[in-house]
């Protein structure tokens, strides 16, 4: 296996990575470029798992839409709310899903987030949306639990749709989310509520896989926001420190497909590592937040695949991720001025509005703080 090697200097100089570290190198073809599909293929087929839309029949509906009563507390700062109902059938069952829009008054092209969320209700400060009506940014957010949910059950959403899981690389619940996001995505740019070069798709922990999940597979989208995301996400797998993928198979079985399982207290067999997917949303913009007491999802694991996937990004000829400190950033440390933008944030496991605006500044290029 060709290799990449990191120097001790890549990171803080600690035991962990003292003596430098090796990664699998990425997948070239035979002109010596990034081979993406055949990087992709092996994400998808030793982690997440394929989703097979043959005879899959999808269709979208307008529930409500309410271009004269944005939300009171947006204080008119919201010009558009509309909820859509996604539908998909296949062998003769159906499945469907809400997602609700937020367009902020301003006739010129946004920035526009597919976000992924824990529920819809505005108000949690997963998603501050009247801060983000403010800042120009629109937002089609779903709960993730109406798409499939959040658990070892197949048989909810569209997993009875598309995960048959007597196969072992049948997709797991991370790939069926991610596929919901992108429908989601190619529905807002294919109706003119934003243009390609300004989608976006955002998540947090276990969302945050998810949507660098789909930005991975999905080139129609700019560029991703993955919060905390940590294991089988931002984080490389080997020599963690924080949640390893023996602990994820035995916790979260359904996250992936159940050939991934081989891997857990086998990182060293993988043929790849989880820099290879953050190296799959090259040239465009990847936004990675590690927050400081996050333990679990391992800052510096976190750093290391953005410090990998800056490699894939400057072969591209495109500038990957800054390195203001020289290494992992202090707590409250921001590297933002190129492609790859990495934030040490203060605090637990959260996406808060601290996370969101340094997502802004970053992909609309500004620097409020």
């Amino acid at each position: 296996m060709k290799t990449l090697q990191f120097r001790s200097d890549v990171l803080e100089k600690t035991d962990r990575y003292s003596k430098g570290f090796t990664l699998p190198d990425y997948l070239y073809d035979a002109e010596g470029n990034l081979d993406r599909q055949a990087m992709l293929d092996v994400v998808l087929r030793e982690e997440y798992g394929f989703v097979n839309e043959e005879g899959l029949k999808t269709w979208v509906e307008v529930e409500f839409d309410r271009p004269d009563k944005p939300f009171r507390h947006y204080a008119g700062k919201c010009e558009i709310h509309k909820r859509f109902r996604f539908y998909f059938e296949k062998n003769g069952e159906q499945a469907s899903f809400p997602v609700y829009l937020f367009l902020p008054t301003v006739h010129e092209p946004i920035p526009v987030v597919v976000a992924l969320n824990f529920a819809v209700s505005m108000e949690r400060s997963f998603l501050p949306t009247e801060e983000l009506m403010e800042r120009k940014i629109g937002v089609a957010t779903v709960d993730f639990n109406d798409i499939t949910m959040d658990d070892n059950d197949f048989s909810s959403g569209i997993a009875k749709l598309l995960s048959d899981r007597t196969d072992p690389y049948a997709p797991g619940k991370v790939a069926l989310w991610a596929f919901a996001a992108r429908k989601i995505g190619h529905y807002l740019v294919d109706n003119g509520y934003v243009t390609p070069e300004n989608l976006y798709v955002s998540g947090h922990s276990r969302l945050g896989k998810t949507a660098l999940l789909a930005a991975a597979q999905d080139t129609l989208f700019a560029g991703v926001l993955c919060n905390n995301s940590g294991c089988s996400g931002a984080a490389i797998s080997r020599e963690t420190t924080g949640e390893s993928i023996e602990r994820i198979c035995r916790n979260f079985p359904f996250f992936s497909n159940l050939h991934y399982q081989m891997y857990a207290d086998n990182e060293d067999a993988m043929p790849f590592d989880q820099h290879y997917l953050l190296a799959l949303v090259a040239p465009r913009k990847l936004c990675v937040i590690a927050n400081e007491l996050d333990k679990w999802a391992d800052t510096e694991a976190q750093y290391l695949a953005c410090e990998a996937a800056s490699v894939a990004y400057e072969k591209l000829g495109v500038a990957g991720l800054d390195r203001p400190y020289g290494g992992l950033p202090p707590v409250g440390g921001k590297s933002r001025t190129g492609n790859i933008a990495f934030f040490h944030c203060p605090g637990p496991h959260y996406l808060g509005r601290d996370n969101w605006h340094f997502f802004i500044d970053f992909i609309k290029g500004e620097n409020r703080s």
